[in-house]
């Protein structure tokens, strides 16, 4: 008896000592791909490299580097694009007879920092379209350039804060098969876009000035400054703050929206609640009523009453 207790009690201490290596004793770690993460030059054949922007900073030369090595054609899709020195190599590689096209978002390049770049390129004789939906609602939010060679994209921006200050991740590769994928979409979207010229929707981007919010719907497509008493500025459980300017939301003919991200910039908006307001952008259209979308708290003014 007392050895078939003793051999009890040595199996529970090793259950036990087993039990305790499993929280001492880790697997050890999937090794990981070899993937090099700075190279700048123009990537060899068959090759990945995945990119940090902050490890050195100069994603932006990785770019160039791919517009150099090209042999026939560039295509670029691009949200924000404000770096000169990613303009200045488009325009060089135009004038070494490589066929460069682009494509970026309205909205984006009419204001005062993309514009002079998609005016330089323009200049040099590169076509530049934007995107156009048909109810006015949607962004172009691609950032991706496909070569004959290579292709890159990922959440990197063509602007200096995305170079320098943003946590950014930038894929380069050179798979035959990825690289003819992306460049199908890309073609598909500038030939759906063809004639939707840069310059046509910065002219387009002027307002037509201010307006009542019953007659926004109207308008849709177009950029004005939207009046009216403000009702209600009501937030979600999501954190999306709506305006109304009207009792019943469902059946007002307008209302501003501001998404959770950009809300911080606004401020408590009901403080607004009762007086007149002007909401200035892009009116579009969601579930058949109009709507602007605010990102920039420039974009709402209110009129001082005494």
């Amino acid at each position: 008896m007392r050895q078939k207790g003793l051999r009890a009690a040595a199996a529970f201490f090793l259950i036990l000592a087993a039990g305790a290596a499993g929280y001492l004793i880790h697997p050890e770690p999937a090794a990981m791909p070899d993937i090099p993460t700075v190279t700048v030059s123009a990537p060899p054949v068959g090759s990945t490299r995945v990119i940090y922007s902050l490890d050195q900073k100069q994603n932006d030369k990785e770019i160039i580097a791919l517009i150099e090595a090209a042999k026939s054609h560039i295509y670029f899709a691009m949200y924000e694009f404000t770096l000169r020195d990613i303009a200045d190599a488009l325009v060089a590689a135009k004038k070494r007879g490589v066929e460069v096209l682009g494509l970026v978002d309205a909205g984006e390049s009419a204001n005062s920092y993309d514009k002079p770049i998609v005016s330089e390129l323009l200049a040099a004789g590169i076509p530049v379209v934007t995107e156009k939906h048909a109810d006015g609602n949607g962004i172009m939010h691609i950032k991706m350039i496909v070569t004959d060679r290579a292709y890159a994209l990922g959440s990197y921006n063509w602007t200096g804060s995305a170079t320098t200050e943003n946590d950014e991740i930038l894929e380069i590769g050179t798979d035959p098969s990825l690289r003819q994928t992306y460049e199908n979409v890309l073609t598909k979207l500038l030939n759906a876009y063809r004639g939707n010229s840069a310059a046509a929707a910065a002219a387009a981007s002027v307002s037509i000035g201010t307006i009542d919010y019953a007659e926004a719907p109207a308008h849709i497509g177009q950029v004005a400054s939207v009046r009216g008493t403000l009702h209600n500025a009501y937030t979600s459980k999501s954190g999306t703050v709506f305006l109304d300017f009207c009792a019943s939301y469902k059946d007002c003919p307008f209302s501003g929206v501001i998404f959770a991200d950009d809300s911080k910039k606004f401020g408590n908006l009901s403080r607004l609640n009762g007086k007149t307001v002007i909401l200035t952008g892009k009116i579009s259209s969601y579930q058949g009523r109009a709507e602007i979308v605010l990102t920039d708290s420039n974009q709402l003014a209110h009129e001082f009453q005494n």
